[in-house]
């Protein structure tokens, strides 16, 4: 695969440099979104640690973007994303450089998530969303203790979930291919930025101390008489970065889901297997989530449930699990502002915890909020 994607950058690459300049020059433009959000919550006191009844959340990104295209077909493009929120301190998200045509489907270098990304199929929410961290924005997940330890650190459970399956914004190289009748298909090899160690990225322009990620994935999106389908499957693997030993193993996911809307409804869900949870040899972790949703003109309503569970350790016949649901409801107000409510309850449960609860949590929370594209 990796022979595969660097010959095709090569070939689309050389082409661009080789044509008739007359183009005008890429000229960025400002987007991105803002969510500003205000909930309650109730949950138990996980550690002796005491939390907030009323918050406040925040999620700002800026999107830099622009494109050209040449003489000879081909379409470049540029695009730098920054989060903007009090102490992200302009951390960068996205940040890669694009070449597309009709017939030879997109490249990208650089700064960005795995080809399956773009392509997999979930359980719809219009609310806060199980699947990107955001019900643990409100309700803690165990600091110690729960998923081996593993929670905490920069590799968590949440990537267990059907959705964050296809890495982190580490340096890569993706291909996706034209639609071919409703049906697509990616691969890409690069740097999963957020390595299970925490490790360093990049140093000295190597891959020096990081995890490597290899991710390929085939959707297909269409419609039978009203009813519009979509199905996907994908294949994730991690390399831990050269660690060795007996209690090492590369991290393989697997992942499928699958979509179906008629009349207003979405039924969609998805389910996830990984071996060798966080490069731990023989740790497994599991993870599906199913919902439904239903638009009309500006409004739109979901409901939706999501299971995770992580072997306690290596081999071991007990599980960590997390399990949350969800009922949401979105209003949009025009010009990219949207209204969004959410009511959740989640518990999480740390196996080895035995006739205690200190790692262990559970609760519920009511959230409202705006969210504005711009």
């Amino acid at each position: 695969m990796k022979k595969l994607l660097v010959a095709s950058t090569a070939l689309v690459a050389f082409a661009a440099v080789n044509s008739a300049q007359a183009a005008d020059p890429i000229k960025l433009s400002v987007g991105g979104f803002q969510e500003a959000w205000v909930g309650y919550t109730d949950q138990d006191d996980d550690g002796q640690n005491k939390y907030a009844n009323l918050l406040v959340q925040t999620d700002t990104e800026l999107s830099f973007q622009g494109s050209t295209k040449l003489d000879n077909g081909l379409t470049i493009a540029a695009r730098i994303d920054v989060t903007a929120d009090r102490g992200d301190n302009g951390a960068e998200d996205d940040s890669y450089m694009q070449i597309s045509s009709d017939t030879l489907g997109l490249v990208r270098l650089g700064a960005t998530k795995g080809a399956s990304y773009g392509l997999s199929h979930a359980a719809p929410d219009v609310g806060i969303g199980h699947t990107d961290g955001d019900v643990e924005n409100w309700i803690a997940r165990p600091s110690t203790g729960y998923a081996n330890g593993v929670v905490g650190s920069t590799y968590s459970i949440n990537q267990t979930q059907p959705t964050s399956n296809s890495g982190n914004d580490g340096h890569k190289v993706v291909y996706l291919s034209p639609n071919f009748g409703g049906v697509q298909f990616g691969a890409s090899y690069g740097l999963n930025a957020n390595g299970v160690n925490g490790q360093a990225v990049n140093v000295g322009g190597t891959n020096t101390g990081s995890d490597i990620m290899y991710d390929a994935a085939i959707a297909y999106n269409g419609e039978f008489g009203g009813v519009s389908i979509g199905a996907d499957f994908g294949y994730h693997l991690i390399d831990n970065g050269g660690t060795t030993g007996p209690a090492v193993d590369d991290e393989v996911t697997k992942r499928g889901g699958l979509s179906l809307g008629v009349a207003g409804f979405t039924l969609a869900g998805s389910y996830m297997d990984k071996d060798n949870f966080a490069t731990v040899k023989d740790q497994g972790a599991k993870a599906w989530d199913l919902g439904v949703s239903y638009a009309t003109g500006p409004y739109a309503v979901s409901v939706s449930y999501l299971d995770v569970s992580v072997d306690d350790a290596a081999n071991s016949s007990t599980e960590d699990t997390e399990q949350s649901w969800m009922v949401s409801g979105s209003y949009d107000l025009g010009a990219g502002v949207t209204a969004r409510a959410s009511v959740f309850a989640i518990e999480y449960d740390d196996a080895s915890a035995t006739g205690t609860t200190v790692n262990d949590n559970d609760g519920f929370g009511i959230v409202t909020g705006l969210t504005v594209a711009f």
